[in-house]
């Protein structure tokens, strides 16, 4: 792999090294003041919480994989670094509820939702963009259109209003009555994904296209549900995205 291409992988596994470790220290931290303080339920919280956990530090493992042992196409340089990347962006869930447990603030509550937004909105787009180019799109003006896409996810999470009358606890994402267009925009996006894989590999019948495409439905569904605040979707979340993060390591030798 051309030193250029390893620097991509590099700088998303940087990012992701850099916000496991915070993202698990938080964890940790909030889980040891909410046992001191025997808050009910504080379980559930850990259930929450730990699955993103496993969705980013999954990701980091695969790039690791990916960049020492296998050859990748060249929009594969840049589709899924940007893809892990924004995944682990998601991550700033925690910080509403662990600034309103521990005390410490490490963002404005405005700055989060903005982060949070923008990450879910640029991960759904890189999905829709790595299903099309099972058609041959051509290399840069998919990236000239990536570019495009990912600037206006940006300009939605700047421009979209938030709810600012909610408590720490309940300020994320998707808190007001005008989130639910920016959901809808989500789901159709990933429904878009999900059909364009499918009809790649209606049209392509190999077994390596027919697992890549399935390990990337897998990605796409365990990545929405891991942004629940309901224990049960978030932990299913983990199960799936590392069902479909193994597959894709095992099918990455024919595929990437």
């Amino acid at each position: 792999m051309p030193k250029r291409k390893k620097r991509n992988f590099s700088f998303a596994i940087l990012l992701q090294l850099i916000i496991s470790v915070l993202y698990g220290a938080m964890l940790i931290h909030m889980t040891v003041i909410l046992t001191r303080q025997k808050t009910p339920g504080w379980f559930i919280y850990v259930l929450v919480y730990f699955p993103q956990l496993v969705v980013i530090i999954s990701s980091l493992v695969f790039l690791f994989i990916l960049r020492l042992r296998h050859r990748t196409h060249s929009i594969d340089t840049t589709l899924l670094p940007l893809l892990f990347s924004f995944i682990a962006l998601e991550a700033t869930m925690i910080l509403p509820l662990y600034s309103e447990v521990s005390g410490i603030t490490i963002f404005a509550p405005n700055s989060i939702v903005i982060i949070e937004r923008f990450a879910m909105l640029s991960a759904a787009v890189v999905f829709v963009f790595a299903s099309i180019q099972y058609y041959g799109t051509n290399v840069s003006r998919l990236r000239l259109f990536l570019s495009i896409s990912i600037a206006a996810a940006c300009f939605i999470a700047l421009a979209a209003p938030m709810n600012t009358g909610a408590g720490a606890g309940e300020f994320t994402a998707f808190s007001s009555s005008y989130d639910a267009y920016l959901m809808v925009m989500l789901i159709c996006l990933y429904a878009a994904s999900i059909i364009t894989y499918t009809a790649a590999v209606i049209k392509d019948r190999a077994t390596h296209s027919a697992s890549r495409a399935f390990a990337f439905i897998l990605l796409m569904i365990g990545n929405f549900l891991s942004t629940s605040t309901v224990a049960l979707p978030s932990v299913l979340s983990a199960v799936i995205y590392l069902a479909g993060i193994i597959m894709l390591t095992v099918s990455a030798k024919n595929t990437f």
